[in-house]
């Protein structure tokens, strides 16, 4: 058996590419046994193999190249690599953790998508309908002088703010909640809160100012749907109210605005499906 082996031969051997042992070679953290002065060609020991392996065990394991040089190249004890490894499975912990959280996330929002397909087959209806709704937590913020006509941006970067200031994103669905009355025009609706859904069961430790966890309840719910629009805001507005009214529903007295975009496009105008929601007792 031979002892030597060319950097083509040491990389199909070790299944790894010929780039990134120059690579390795490049930054220090693996060099070849010997360079051919004469043809350049890089040659390395078979016994090298065995601190390849090493290597390749610790990037398998997330560790960061300036950490395995500094383990390769320096006198770690078992001692020292115990250590190592401990601190490197809490960076695992956190990784699968934050993929764990996006994971739900995916789920959830692909369970919105199909909200929001049923909900656009409502709208072509251009009807009133009852449809139910799952218990969903949510995190809002209390808002003040906000009404249709308002861009709620700010408010919705608050939220956006608390949770990714503890590694989660927000998604893109987004409602408002106020007082089922009389209004005279769309100008007289104020939101009481705006809120996003988060998954359930989620623990947040929340520090804004107006901002609380809450939960819109399981039930059955008068809807209306329609394209976004503050022109025609309040008469889809105004139809749901006098149906709830002229059929003697009683409800909880709330209205739930919930607005998903329809397109993804930032060069394009806003375009945004709405359901306004109103449970029934």
């Amino acid at each position: 058996m031979k002892e030597y082996y060319s950097i083509g031969e040491t990389a199909r051997l070790n299944n790894i590419s010929i780039q990134t042992l120059r690579y390795y070679d490049k930054i220090g953290i693996f060099k070849p046994h010997y360079t051919d002065k004469d043809s350049g060609y890089r040659y390395y020991h078979i016994k090298q193999f065995f601190y390849l392996d090493i290597i390749k065990y610790l990037k398998y394991v997330r560790t960061p190249l300036e950490e395995i040089k500094r383990i390769i190249l320096s006198a770690c004890t078992p001692e020292h690599i115990q250590s190592f490894l401990d601190e490197q499975e809490t960076v695992i912990e956190q990784e699968m953790e934050k993929l764990e959280r996006a994971r739900r996330l995916l789920q959830r929002r692909k369970k919105q998508i199909n909200e929001q397909l049923d909900i656009c087959n409502k709208k072509e209806e251009d009807t009133i309908y009852v449809r139910h709704i799952e218990e969903q937590t949510i995190l809002k913020v209390e808002t003040a002088q906000i009404t249709p006509h308002t861009p709620p941006d700010l408010f919705i970067r608050k939220l956006a703010d608390v949770l990714e200031e503890r590694g989660d994103m927000v998604d893109n669905y987004y409602g408002f909640i106020y007082d089922l009355t009389s209004y005279k025009d769309s100008h007289d609706i104020y939101f009481n809160s705006i809120y996003t859904t988060i998954c359930k069961g989620e623990k947040i430790n929340i520090e804004g100012e107006n901002i609380t966890l809450d939960t819109i309840p399981t039930g059955e719910y008068v809807c209306i749907a329609f394209d976004w629009s503050t022109q025609h805001y309040y008469k889809y507005y105004q139809k749901l109210y006098e149906y709830i009214k002229s059929h003697g529903i009683q409800t909880t007295g709330k209205v739930y605005q919930l607005s998903l975009p329809i397109n993804y496009n930032s060069s394009r105008e806003e375009q945004f499906l709405t359901e306004l929601r109103v449970q029934k007792k």
